[in-house]
């Protein structure tokens, strides 16, 4: 990294952040019966929730302690399951593409239903309407958010 990237960058506590699907699988977040989902990217550190990651490789924290986390500017990345709870939104800033990385999801974007398998991704653009559905499947599933400005830029349609 050049000095004046460095610089530009001051922010990032570390140089990479290594983050294994079998640390993913063991997070108590993603339980059946837990709120399944877990932010690992922010762009806002929850001092009551998270911490700044100290270690470059993950690792799921136990119940009732903090989530190790890389605080990232306009760009967040979560992992989530079929427990996650879902609200039919957009965002007018970010752009958000979701991977499947195990089983199958059903994803609602502008009112068209996607079904998306293990290495499927879709890219939902800013102000498309959107919701992850229930389907009956069991699935985990990564979200990076590009452009990324936190809860302000995420809009819910009742």
């Amino acid at each position: 990294m050049s000095i004046e990237n460095h610089k530009n960058n001051s922010h990032l506590a570390l140089s990479s952040l290594l983050i294994k699907l079998s640390a993913i699988k063991q997070d108590p977040a993603l339980a059946p019966s837990a709120r399944g989902a877990r932010k690992l990217l922010i762009t806002e550190l929850f001092n009551e929730k998270e911490n700044l990651a100290q270690e470059e490789i993950w690792q799921a924290p136990k119940i009732g302690e903090k989530c190790s986390v890389l605080l990232t500017k306009d760009f967040e990345m979560s992992v989530f399951n079929q427990t996650a709870s879902q609200d039919r939104h957009y965002h007018k800033i970010a752009t958000e593409i979701y991977l499947v990385i195990e089983g199958s999801m059903l994803i609602e974007v502008e009112k068209k239903d996607h079904l998306l398998f293990l290495g499927d991704s879709i890219v939902v653009n800013p102000g498309s309407v959107h919701l992850v559905k229930p389907n009956q499947e069991k699935f985990l599933c990564y979200v990076f958010a590009l452009n990324c400005k936190g809860i302000e830029d995420k809009f819910v349609i009742k």
